[in-house]
């Protein structure tokens, strides 16, 4: 089937779809709220955990000289 046909197919079985009545109730909302949340709180978990190297990476792009030591200042 080529794609022109798979295109047409799909507008006019779109196309026909009648009026639907939908109902969301209040839980949607916090749901999808608590995934957004999550979603960035596991982001900031991950950069905290890769912190180092990220620091590293950034470091090199931009040019500045990475130092090895952990903030000991023992030599």
């Amino acid at each position: 089937m080529g794609m022109f046909t798979l295109s047409l197919l799909s507008i006019l079985f779109l196309g026909g779809v009648a009026r639907a009545v939908a109902y969301l109730d209040p839980g949607s909302g916090s749901f999808f709220i608590q995934l957004l949340v999550a979603g960035l709180m596991g982001a900031l978990f991950l950069i905290g955990v890769y912190w180092k190297r990220v620091k590293t990476f950034f470091m090199k792009m931009f040019g500045r000289s990475v130092e090895s030591s952990d903030g000991d200042d023992t030599e």
